[in-house]
Protein backbone atom coordinates (compact mmCIF):
# COMPACT_ATOMS: atom_id res chain seq x y z
CA UNK A 1 0.00 0.00 0.00
CA UNK A 2 1.42 3.51 -1.23
CA UNK A 3 2.56 5.62 1.56
CA UNK A 4 0.08 8.65 2.40
CA UNK A 5 1.82 11.40 4.44
CA UNK A 6 -0.31 14.77 6.05
CA UNK A 7 1.14 17.22 4.09
CA UNK A 8 8.90 13.86 -2.50
CA UNK A 9 12.55 13.37 -4.68
CA UNK A 10 14.08 16.60 -5.47
CA UNK A 11 16.26 16.39 -8.46
CA UNK A 12 19.44 18.48 -8.28
CA UNK A 13 22.07 17.61 -10.84
CA UNK A 14 20.15 14.87 -12.75
CA UNK A 15 21.94 13.65 -15.90
CA UNK A 16 21.08 11.63 -18.67
CA UNK A 17 20.28 7.74 -18.48
CA UNK A 18 20.26 6.46 -21.47
CA UNK A 19 20.68 2.78 -20.40
CA UNK A 20 18.15 3.34 -17.74
CA UNK A 21 15.50 4.68 -20.24
CA UNK A 22 15.74 2.32 -22.50
CA UNK A 23 16.06 -0.41 -20.42
CA UNK A 24 12.19 0.60 -18.99
CA UNK A 25 9.84 -1.99 -19.35
CA UNK A 26 6.48 -0.03 -19.12
CA UNK A 27 5.32 2.29 -21.70
CA UNK A 28 4.26 5.77 -20.24
CA UNK A 29 0.72 6.61 -19.44
CA UNK A 30 1.11 10.17 -19.03
CA UNK A 31 -1.43 12.63 -17.75
CA UNK A 32 -0.18 16.41 -17.92
CA UNK A 33 -2.40 17.87 -15.40
CA UNK A 34 -2.93 21.63 -14.82
CA UNK A 35 -4.98 25.07 -16.39
CA UNK A 36 -4.02 27.30 -19.37
CA UNK A 37 -0.31 26.30 -19.42
CA UNK A 38 -0.28 22.61 -19.42
CA UNK A 39 -3.35 23.35 -21.64
CA UNK A 40 -1.18 25.34 -24.33
CA UNK A 41 -2.15 28.97 -23.40
CA UNK A 42 0.68 31.43 -25.31
CA UNK A 43 1.95 27.99 -27.79
CA UNK A 44 1.21 29.03 -31.38
CA UNK A 45 0.02 25.64 -31.80
CA UNK A 46 -1.57 24.86 -28.47
CA UNK A 47 0.80 22.20 -27.86
CA UNK A 48 2.39 23.35 -24.53
CA UNK A 49 5.36 21.63 -23.60
CA UNK A 50 3.40 18.01 -24.51
CA UNK A 51 4.73 17.82 -27.73
CA UNK A 52 8.00 18.56 -27.23
CA UNK A 53 8.47 16.69 -24.21
CA UNK A 54 6.77 13.29 -26.33
CA UNK A 55 8.99 14.10 -29.09
CA UNK A 56 12.22 14.25 -26.49
CA UNK A 57 11.20 11.06 -25.09
CA UNK A 58 10.74 9.13 -28.68
CA UNK A 59 14.83 10.71 -28.61
CA UNK A 60 15.56 7.74 -26.20
CA UNK A 61 13.24 5.22 -27.28
CA UNK A 62 10.66 5.76 -24.79
CA UNK A 63 6.96 5.29 -25.86
CA UNK A 64 4.69 7.63 -24.21
CA UNK A 65 0.90 8.29 -24.15
CA UNK A 66 -1.11 11.38 -23.08
CA UNK A 67 -4.12 10.37 -21.45
CA UNK A 68 -6.61 12.92 -20.45
CA UNK A 69 -10.31 14.44 -20.45
CA UNK A 70 -9.75 17.02 -23.06
CA UNK A 71 -7.86 17.63 -26.19
CA UNK A 72 -5.50 20.88 -27.51
CA UNK A 73 -2.62 20.60 -30.01
CA UNK A 74 -1.73 20.32 -33.11
CA UNK A 75 -0.25 17.22 -32.82
CA UNK A 76 -2.08 13.77 -33.17
CA UNK A 77 -1.63 12.53 -29.74
CA UNK A 78 -3.14 15.72 -27.28
CA UNK A 79 -4.88 14.20 -24.65
CA UNK A 80 -4.50 16.36 -21.45
CA UNK A 81 -6.23 16.96 -18.18
CA UNK A 82 -6.29 20.66 -17.50
CA UNK A 83 -8.64 23.89 -17.78
CA UNK A 84 -7.34 27.50 -17.83
CA UNK A 85 -8.08 29.64 -14.72
CA UNK A 86 -8.33 26.67 -12.51
CA UNK A 87 -7.09 26.54 -8.86
CA UNK A 88 -5.64 24.18 -6.99
CA UNK A 89 -8.62 22.52 -5.38
CA UNK A 90 -10.36 22.58 -8.86
CA UNK A 91 -7.50 20.73 -10.67
CA UNK A 92 -7.51 17.86 -8.25
CA UNK A 93 -11.70 17.76 -8.61
CA UNK A 94 -10.48 17.43 -12.38
CA UNK A 95 -7.54 14.53 -11.45
CA UNK A 96 -10.50 12.98 -8.76
CA UNK A 97 -12.64 12.14 -11.78
CA UNK A 98 -9.97 11.29 -14.23
CA UNK A 99 -6.85 9.24 -13.03
CA UNK A 100 -9.80 6.36 -11.83
CA UNK A 101 -10.70 5.98 -15.32
CA UNK A 102 -7.55 6.77 -17.62
CA UNK A 103 -5.09 5.27 -15.18
CA UNK A 104 -1.91 7.05 -15.91
CA UNK A 105 1.35 5.41 -14.62
CA UNK A 106 2.81 9.14 -14.66
CA UNK A 107 1.19 12.11 -13.93
CA UNK A 108 2.63 15.98 -14.63
CA UNK A 109 1.26 18.34 -12.11
CA UNK A 110 1.27 22.10 -12.47
CA UNK A 111 -0.49 23.92 -10.11
CA UNK A 112 -0.70 26.69 -7.99
CA UNK A 113 -0.25 29.41 -10.63
CA UNK A 114 -4.23 30.72 -10.34
CA UNK A 115 -3.99 30.71 -6.91
CA UNK A 116 -1.37 33.64 -7.13
CA UNK A 117 -3.85 36.15 -9.56
CA UNK A 118 -3.80 38.43 -6.94
CA UNK A 119 -0.54 37.84 -4.63
CA UNK A 120 -1.11 37.78 -1.34
CA UNK A 121 -0.08 34.31 0.23
CA UNK A 122 -1.76 31.02 0.14
CA UNK A 123 -0.61 29.08 3.12
CA UNK A 124 -2.77 26.14 2.81
CA UNK A 125 -1.36 25.25 -1.27
CA UNK A 126 1.27 22.92 -0.12
CA UNK A 127 -1.20 20.77 2.05
CA UNK A 128 -3.78 21.23 -0.86
CA UNK A 129 -1.12 19.51 -3.07
CA UNK A 130 -0.59 17.13 -0.93
CA UNK A 131 -4.28 15.71 -0.72
CA UNK A 132 -4.44 15.86 -4.08
CA UNK A 133 -1.14 13.82 -4.77
CA UNK A 134 -2.20 11.14 -2.03
CA UNK A 135 -5.49 10.74 -3.72
CA UNK A 136 -3.83 10.17 -7.27
CA UNK A 137 -2.25 7.29 -5.87
CA UNK A 138 -5.40 6.31 -3.96
CA UNK A 139 -6.98 6.21 -7.31
CA UNK A 140 -3.94 4.92 -9.86
CA UNK A 141 -1.65 2.93 -7.62
CA UNK A 142 0.44 1.73 -10.04
CA UNK A 143 1.25 5.67 -10.59
CA UNK A 144 4.41 8.14 -10.22
CA UNK A 145 3.95 11.94 -9.79
CA UNK A 146 6.03 14.63 -10.59
CA UNK A 147 5.45 18.35 -9.27
CA UNK A 148 6.71 21.14 -11.63
CA UNK A 149 7.49 24.82 -9.10
CA UNK A 150 5.54 27.63 -10.33
CA UNK A 151 7.17 29.44 -13.51
CA UNK A 152 7.93 32.80 -13.09
CA UNK A 153 5.82 35.86 -13.42
CA UNK A 154 6.48 39.23 -15.08
CA UNK A 155 4.17 40.83 -12.12
CA UNK A 156 5.96 41.11 -8.97
CA UNK A 157 3.11 40.65 -6.20
CA UNK A 158 2.21 37.45 -8.44
CA UNK A 159 5.51 36.43 -8.31
CA UNK A 160 6.44 36.68 -4.71
CA UNK A 161 3.32 34.39 -4.26
CA UNK A 162 4.64 31.78 -6.40
CA UNK A 163 7.74 32.18 -4.74
CA UNK A 164 5.93 31.04 -1.37
CA UNK A 165 4.35 28.89 -2.52
CA UNK A 166 7.43 26.90 -3.97
CA UNK A 167 8.87 27.20 -0.57
CA UNK A 168 5.92 25.11 0.76
CA UNK A 169 6.29 22.58 -2.78
CA UNK A 170 9.91 22.13 -1.67
CA UNK A 171 8.65 21.02 1.82
CA UNK A 172 6.33 18.66 0.95
CA UNK A 173 8.88 17.16 -1.70
CA UNK A 174 10.97 16.40 1.61
CA UNK A 175 8.35 14.75 3.78
CA UNK A 176 6.77 12.50 0.35
CA UNK A 177 10.92 11.63 -0.31
CA UNK A 178 11.06 10.52 3.40
CA UNK A 179 7.68 8.40 3.22
CA UNK A 180 9.15 6.43 -0.11
CA UNK A 181 5.93 7.47 -2.02
CA UNK A 182 7.20 7.87 -6.09
CA UNK A 183 7.54 11.31 -6.25
CA UNK A 184 9.71 14.19 -7.67
CA UNK A 185 10.39 17.84 -7.89
CA UNK A 186 11.26 19.33 -11.18
CA UNK A 187 12.43 23.13 -10.84
CA UNK A 188 11.38 25.71 -13.12
CA UNK A 189 12.81 28.40 -11.64
CA UNK A 190 16.13 26.48 -12.31
CA UNK A 191 19.17 27.82 -15.22
CA UNK A 192 17.78 25.89 -17.83
CA UNK A 193 14.12 26.65 -16.72
CA UNK A 194 11.62 29.47 -18.58
CA UNK A 195 12.70 32.87 -17.43
CA UNK A 196 10.19 36.28 -17.78
CA UNK A 197 11.82 36.74 -20.94
CA UNK A 198 10.38 33.25 -22.54
CA UNK A 199 6.77 34.35 -21.85
CA UNK A 200 4.12 35.13 -24.33
CA UNK A 201 2.39 37.69 -21.76
CA UNK A 202 2.95 38.09 -17.81
CA UNK A 203 2.45 34.54 -17.17
CA UNK A 204 2.39 32.07 -20.11
CA UNK A 205 5.44 30.68 -21.55
CA UNK A 206 5.92 31.08 -25.90
CA UNK A 207 7.44 28.34 -27.84
CA UNK A 208 10.64 28.56 -26.57
CA UNK A 209 9.70 28.81 -23.07
CA UNK A 210 7.41 25.53 -23.47
CA UNK A 211 10.45 23.87 -24.77
CA UNK A 212 12.28 24.81 -21.90
CA UNK A 213 9.64 23.20 -19.54
CA UNK A 214 10.01 20.20 -21.79
CA UNK A 215 13.35 19.64 -20.85
CA UNK A 216 12.83 20.66 -17.73
CA UNK A 217 10.11 17.67 -17.00
CA UNK A 218 12.47 15.45 -19.25
CA UNK A 219 15.00 15.40 -16.97
CA UNK A 220 12.82 14.96 -13.64
CA UNK A 221 11.24 11.52 -15.95
CA UNK A 222 14.82 10.23 -16.70
CA UNK A 223 15.80 10.53 -12.74
CA UNK A 224 12.19 8.73 -12.06
CA UNK A 225 13.00 6.29 -14.60
CA UNK A 226 16.36 5.59 -13.20
CA UNK A 227 14.89 5.04 -9.79
CA UNK A 228 12.47 2.01 -10.87
CA UNK A 229 9.44 3.88 -10.28
CA UNK A 230 7.46 3.62 -13.23
CA UNK A 231 5.07 0.87 -13.22
CA UNK A 232 1.86 0.41 -15.33
CA UNK A 233 -0.75 2.32 -13.64
CA UNK A 234 -3.78 -0.23 -11.73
Amino acid sequence: MRPQIALGLSLAGVSAFPLALRQATEPLRIMALGASVTFGTGSTTGDSYRKDLQDLLASKGITATYVGTRANGNFPDNAVEATGGFKIDQIAASADKAVPVLKPNLVLVDAGTNNCNKGGEVPDAGSNVTAMVNKIYENSPGSTVILASILANKVQEQDACREKINQQYAALTTQFQESGAKFALVDMRGSDAPTVNDLADTRHPNDEGYMKMARVWMKGIEEVISKGFITAGS
